[in-house]
């Protein structure tokens, strides 16, 4: 089954748009249709709608994000779909129905859609409330006016999205006051537009781990440990690309001074994670391997560190997705309950919820890292009160 199918059914029927006084819609029956292609099946449903003066048999196709240009291909369909109904009931000595009058679900009908809809004799129904029907003995023409908030498809902790998941896990996690933040502040604090961070926002209320009071109300943070827990489960990789090389010394002052010898050379210091980003009381597993984001000539930090590229590998170097290179909830946001290593002038290193999140990707022992780390980071956020 597609699954854009389930869900815009699903939420369909879960809240049902609001129609005038007088006008009922119930389904009556579910039919599933195998077919070709992506899900294997598709599925309609009979639906009875009832009006004041009588009760009319409709036969609906469920279609997300519709467009003029799908609505004769569905009306194909139904066409086909009740000349099978007809012949299996024919076959099956059922006494003959009355036709259902084709009609396609849609979250947002555009004028250019019930245009359309109605140069093809095909009704249309949405979430708005719009409710346009054409058949024997009836015409009903309402257009919705209700509001409905797509759901956002993207993937919660990769790419853009992950500025936000970021910047609530290493910023809005450790202030002693939960403060209220509305879509447009969010935006603005990971430099995306205001659709697409309200997307994401939306995506991790409904999952629980953010909260607001009400539709209006700013978003607030309610489960960071979860939200991270989250994160580590995913698998998804913050590195577009990850390189293994022997790297002679991986102590903390070694590190330093080849970070500082790569910023004088190339003029940027890299990031440093999984390993070289631990405090020694947050190191729970022996050998783990050592590394660092860096955007810049593989040859330059190859040079700088005094890699190689022998076994075994002890360094990696983790080549960022441009999209998170940045201080607005990317990667170089600064992780207030992480100052630098003594000693180790300009060392930097990723915020402690991205380590985990780097380690949970290693193969081997990183996930159980990952997991002790989780503890770590449980164990630094602070008791808070909410703003009245």
């Amino acid at each position: 089954m597609d699954p854009r199918e389930t869900t815009l059914r699903d939420a369909f029927w879960a809240a049902l748009p609001t129609l005038p006084d007088g006008l009922a819609l119930d389904r009556r029956e579910p039919i599933v249709v195998t077919r070709a292609g992506r899900g294997g099946t598709s599925v309609y449903d009979l639906l009875d709608l009832t009006t004041p003066a009588t009760k009319v048999s409709l036969l609906a196709a469920y279609q997300e994000r519709l467009l003029a240009t799908h609505v004769e291909k569905l009306r194909e369909r139904l066409t086909a779909l009740a000349v099978q109904r007809r012949e299996r009931r024919d076959a099956e000595g059922l006494r003959p129905a009355p036709d259902a009058a084709p009609i396609i679900v849609t979250d947002v009908a555009k004028p250019s859609v019930i245009d359309a809809c109605r140069r093809a004799g095909v009704g249309v129904l949405d979430r708005r409330g719009t409710l346009i029907v054409n058949a024997p003995g009836i015409y009903i023409h309402v257009e919705g006016k209700g509001v409905v908030e797509r759901a956002w498809k993207g993937r919660l902790f990769s790419g853009k999205a992950s500025r936000v998941v970021r910047f609530f896990l290493t910023t809005a996690a450790f202030e002693t006051t939960t403060v209220p933040r509305t879509a447009k502040v969010v935006a603005s604090a990971c430099d995306l537009s205001y659709v697409y961070a309200h997307g994401v926002l939306t995506k991790l209320e409904q999952q629980g781990f953010i909260e607001r009071r009400s539709s209006h109300s700013g978003f607030r943070l309610k489960d960071p440990i979860s939200l991270l827990k989250a994160w580590i489960a995913s698998d998804e990789r913050t590195a577009v690309a990850v390189e293994g090389f022997y790297c002679p010394s991986t102590t903390k002052a070694a590190l330093a001074a080849a970070a500082k010898k790569l910023k004088d050379a190339a003029g940027d210091a890299p990031l440093f994670t999984i390993a070289s980003a631990l405090e020694p009381d947050e190191v729970h597993v022996a050998g783990l391997a050592h590394g660092a984001y860096w955007n810049g000539e593989l040859d330059s930090i190859v040079d700088a560190f005094g890699l190689k590229r022998t076994t075994p590998h002890n360094f990696l170097v983790l080549r960022p997705d441009p999209i998170v290179w940045t201080s607005a909830g990317g990667l170089l946001l600064v992780d207030v309950t992480r100052p630098e290593p003594i000693g180790a002038d300009g060392f930097r290193r990723v915020a402690l919820a991205q380590v985990a999140a780097d380690f949970a990707t290693l193969q081997g022992r990183g996930r159980e890292q990952a997991d002790f780390l989780l503890g770590v980071y449980a164990k630094k956020l602070p008791y808070r009160v909410d703003e009245l």
